[in-house]
């Protein structure tokens, strides 16, 4: 039996240039599209990338946290409003 006695790699810093990569319309996690998932969603997609795609590792959590915050920020201005009969279907 042997041991595998070498040191886990040390965790890298988030990369811009693969944070652009990311959430380019072309990326696994288009910006565009991540405000109009459920939050549970986007966690299930970040996990699935996670796990495909592991030089996004450090970056993935990036976008969930601004994600989870903006949809913070909004949440008690997001409200739907009937000033008038005529706007209800």
């Amino acid at each position: 039996m042997q041991l595998n006695t070498t040191p886990p790699a040390p965790a890298r810093l988030p990369n811009l240039l693969e944070l652009d990569q990311l959430i380019s319309p072309q990326g696994l996690l288009p910006k565009h599209i991540v405000p109009l998932l459920p939050l549970k969603q986007l966690k299930r997609r970040i996990r699935e990338i996670n796990a495909t795609h592991p030089q996004y590792r450090e970056e993935t959590p990036l976008v969930l946290a601004y994600e989870t915050t903006r949809r913070r920020r909004l949440a008690p201005g997001l409200r739907v409003s009937v000033n008038h009969a005529s706007q209800v279907a």
